[in-house]
């Protein structure tokens, strides 16, 4: 009896290690995976540049055939700070929180034009990061139910950044098409107490584990933009999906869970490689910009996000396994498992507004609304990307040759619980998630 339990607690605690990345690289600020816009013009705006000829990072970020309409040569430095705060409940009242500490991300772009119709223009940007620390006592539960880490740590953190080298084409004095070319690394760090799910043998066991993974993919961009006249833009563009294999590696110790069902005199430390697919989704966005007079511009823009495609499940590898007798038992230093998340397709819908004060000073504000893609019966506090409100507002200087912009975000106060929950174990049944989000951003532009 005791050896078919360590079997199945050392085989889930291992399958737990994947399972944690995956569902952390889904634990992102805005909806989903995606930043409200790059840069401080665009982020005053709630990401509404879609049409946006004038700003450098949604040229590179949003739509590279704005790279059509640049005139001469530009560098601009982007610094970005977000801050996070939570709350979580679980069903029997116990309460824990979000840590706020700042995280910082920094933005550069560069263009220049190769002709009179065709610009160039390279970018780093991290296209989505959140580094997260909830803090809150580890609900009783695992095989036999009595299993429980205490109060813990529960850290979490992925990292997105993509190079691109794009090129815009001005067709006609009104229309320019443009592609850019990304290369994107991808990294994920996971450490506390988890719930593995999926494998028959294995669901419900709990594990304590520490893991690290990361690793590169290729993404492209399209883009349209159309200057119906003097004072209406329209822009179109679309991203291709985003495919990563992860690998690094993941630690552990089984035993609170053993000796929660009396087990003892065995190896309960492990050390495996893990290998994760991950992917992320395809979007298409179409915006507008509108000079509704002399002063003010208005714009608009909707986003479509795949993803149901990307985060319907995530594929889990580990490989050359260090604990002789979890091998032992298993018949294998290997494990292959599949994680269930079924996340949503979702619009996201932008608005922003820009207003001349002077002839160098602008005041811009803005709002976006996108529902949250992560279902009732997938919540965790460590996948609660559930923001769905976002205020902006910000200042633009433009002296010439150099341009100043700030800005200032807030992810309004959103919250889910978790309800039925489809996750393999009652821990998280009805439990609540609360986060809000504050950022700001200043971004430094020079001409030459």
């Amino acid at each position: 009896m005791q050896l078919s339990l360590l079997r199945s607690s050392a085989a889930t605690t291992l399958t737990c290690v994947c399972g944690l990345l995956a569902l952390s690289t889904t634990a992102v600020k805005a909806n989903g995976l995606d930043r409200n816009g790059v840069g401080a013009r665009s982020m005053s705006m709630a990401g509404a540049s879609m049409a946006d000829t004038e700003d450098p990072f949604a040229s590179m970020a949003l739509n590279p055939s704005a790279l059509g309409f640049i005139i001469g040569s530009d560098l601009s430095l982007s610094g970005t700070g977000v801050t996070g705060s939570g709350k979580y409940e679980d069903q029997y009242g116990n309460r824990g929180r979000l840590s706020d500490d700042w995280k910082f991300l920094p933005d550069v772009v560069f263009r220049r034009p190769l002709s009179k119709d065709v610009g160039l223009g390279f970018s780093v940007i991290p296209d989505s990061s959140r580094s997260a620390d909830w803090y809150f006592r580890d609900p009783a539960g695992g095989a036999g139910g009595a299993t429980s880490y205490g109060f813990r740590e529960y850290h979490s953190e992925i990292l997105n950044i993509r190079a691109a080298l794009g090129l815009g084409w001005r067709i006609t004095d009104s229309l320019s098409l443009g592609a850019s070319l990304g290369g994107v690394y991808t990294r994920n760090e996971l450490k506390g107490p988890y719930i593995f799910q999926s494998h028959p043998a294995l669901a419900g066991m709990k594990t304590l584990l520490d893991m690290e993974t990361d690793g590169y993919g290729i993404n492209g961009d399209l883009g349209l933009t159309w200057k119906a006249s003097k004072t209406l833009t329209f822009g179109l563009a679309y991203r291709t999906p985003t495919k990563f294999d992860t690998s690094g590696e993941a630690t552990g110790d089984i035993g609170a869970q053993l000796r929660s069902l009396g087990i003892t005199g065995v190896p309960t430390k492990f050390r495996y490689d893990s290998d994760i697919e991950t992917k992320l989704p395809q979007k298409v966005g179409l915006g507008t910009s509108w000079q509704a007079t002399e002063r003010l511009r208005l714009s608009a823009q909707v986003d479509w996000i795949n993803w149901s495609e990307a985060f319907d499940q995530l594929d889990v590898h580990l490989s050359k396994g260090s604990n002789p007798a979890i091998n032992g038992l298993l018949g294998t230093d290997k494990i292959d498992d599949t994680i269930a998340l079924k996340w949503k397709d979702r619009f996201v819908y932008r608005a922003g507004a820009e207003y001349a004060l002077t002839d160098k000073l602008c005041l811009r504000a803005g709002y976006v609304y996108g529902q949250s893609p992560v279902p009732d019966s997938t919540l965790l506090p460590m996948t609660a990307a559930i923001s769905e409100h976002t205020v902006a507002i910000g200042l633009g200087y433009n002296g010439g040759s150099y341009h100043l912009d700030l800005a200032y975000q807030r992810d309004l106060g959103a919250s889910q619980r978790a309800g039925v929950n489809g996750i393999t174990g009652t821990e998280y049944d009805n439990s609540k998630v609360r986060i809000d989000a504050n950022w700001l951003a200043l971004t430094v532009g020079f001409k030459f």
